[in-house]
């Protein structure tokens, strides 16, 4: 018999089963008697979407491996073809494996789903979601997803929840398959490319309505976000963890083969020596982001996350007129090439992160956040330009260690600063609106320079320094 799922106070109780009322007049007593959901066996890929489209079951799949290309014949290709609806969207969603059901409790403890990347091109057009949960009040437990075959990707993700009130617990991904791999966004990352087509690889993608998402992993060995947040509301990732993979750039200009060889080593960035090509002395990530929200969430949390190796650990796209704050809360970014990218409306707290590879903190702009960031003492020999750039209106931030910041590297916190074009480290670090900021940096060893233009500002810091000099404008 499966056990309970941890009950969550933030979620309503999705298996509360049917109540039925009988008054025994015998007894003189009036008795409830509950209704059990249906309990269901499956052991294939066909019976669990026929069963878990039904409704209020608890669904046990056999433990094994359940191979997607023996599963999506052409006959069921062709079917699920006919089946998108193409009036609403230019790039609708195309499942491969569709669970649409409510109110059902699926077991997937020892299952392992492997999907094979030379299925991708097989598919219909659109923008493929290789499993799509769209009910709602549903729980999974326990899934494993990995890839197999060559290295190229489907621009979508491997597992999509939408709908509303879903708990995903214990989910484990392993991403791989993308075109190019290897460089990072070096040559692309949708706009403009310089190799087409660019076929990237996301993994776990949130939407829909007061979804949880528990004590899950993805491990991406391909160019694509980890975990992303995307027109959803009220969702809470939780002691989730996200892992990439991290090159030099040195390593990079040593190719003598593949994509970056052929292009002479050209990078849609411009470094600061005005060209745009990849340049030495630096890791890059050869994922996206660890955790990602887009424009149009609200009432995010995300709450005691890892990202290692990613390229931002935590990229939080806040909007100016958001009515609720994002909250990412006890998050730890380790070897990212940015810790965390914030923008408006976030609150980050009881969070770290370290100068590893790049900035902890890119501040963007955007107004009204509340950060606060402890600095772990992780060096490297990699160049890193800034601790932090900080732009936009009404921040408050924070920088502390809890151990003695000596074997940090003596690199500045720039205030009235955005970030790089596209938070590229080798592209230059420029001037950008600043106003009433409060700083508080108690790293002793690590400067605060304050751009002439940031005005309004209260600053605490043991050095601070101003840029008057015109070559102090641009970093």
């Amino acid at each position: 018999m499966i056990g309970p799922f941890p009950a969550h106070k933030e979620t309503m109780s999705i298996f509360r089963p049917v109540i039925l009322a009988v008054a025994v007049f015998a007894s003189g007593a009036f008795r409830i008697f509950t209704a059990e959901p249906v309990r269901v066996e499956v052991s294939s890929l066909e019976e669990l979407e026929r069963v878990a489209s039904a409704n209020d079951q608890v669904v046990h799949m056999k433990p094994g491996v359940y191979r997607f290309g023996d599963f999506l014949t052409p006959e069921r290709i062709e079917k699920i073809g006919k089946s998108i609806d193409r009036s609403t969207s230019k790039r609708p969603p195309v499942p491969m494996l569709h669970l649409k059901g409510d109110g059902n409790r699926l077991d997937l403890a020892g299952v392992v789903f492997e999907i094979d990347t030379s299925l991708y091109p097989k598919m219909p057009s659109g923008y493929l979601r290789a499993i799509l949960l769209t009910g709602s009040r549903n729980a999974v437990n326990g899934l494993t997803i990995r890839n197999a075959g060559e290295d190229r990707g489907s621009n979508g993700n491997l597992l999509s929840v939408l709908g509303e009130d879903n708990v995903m617990e214990n989910v484990t991904l392993h991403v791989f398959g993308s075109y190019p791999h290897g460089y990072g966004d070096l040559l692309g990352k949708g706009g403009p490319n310089l190799v087409n087509p660019l076929l990237k690889q996301s993994g776990f993608m949130i939407g829909g309505k007061r979804n949880v998402v528990r004590r899950c992993k993805v491990f991406s060995r391909a160019f694509g976000h980890c975990f992303y947040i995307q027109n959803a509301e009220g969702a809470i990732v939780e002691d989730c963890y996200a892992e990439g993979q991290v090159r030099p750039t040195s390593e990079m200009l040593r190719d003598t083969s593949g994509p970056a060889f052929d292009l002479g080593f050209k990078s849609v960035y411009m470094n600061r020596d005005g060209r745009s090509e990849i340049t030495p002395g630096y890791m890059k990530s050869l994922s996206e982001d660890g955790f990602r929200t887009y424009g149009g969430v609200s009432r995010t949390i995300i709450r005691n996350c890892t990202a290692v190796n990613t390229r931002a650990g935590f990229e939080i796209a806040g909007n100016d007129t958001d009515a609720d704050k994002t909250v990412v809360e006890g998050c730890l970014a380790k070897g990212c090439e940015r810790g965390y990218l914030i923008g408006s409306n976030t609150i980050v707290r009881r969070s770290r992160g370290d100068v590893l590879y790049g900035p902890l903190l890119y501040l963007r702009g955007g107004r009204d956040s509340d950060v606060e960031l402890e600095v772990s003492d992780e060096t490297s020999n990699f160049t890193v330009h800034a601790l932090a750039t900080i732009a936009g209106a009404n921040h408050r931030v924070k920088f502390f260690a809890h151990s003695p910041d000596t074997k940090l590297p003596a690199i500045p916190i720039l205030l009235g600063y955005a970030m790089p074009q596209h938070a590229e480290m080798s592209s230059p670090i420029n001037p950008a609106p600043t106003e009433n900021i409060h700083l508080v940096n108690e790293l002793e060893r690590i400067p605060v320079i304050q751009q002439t233009e940031a005005v309004r500002c209260e600053i605490s810091s043991k050095i601070l320094k101003t840029s008057e000099k015109a070559s102090e404008k641009i970093w």
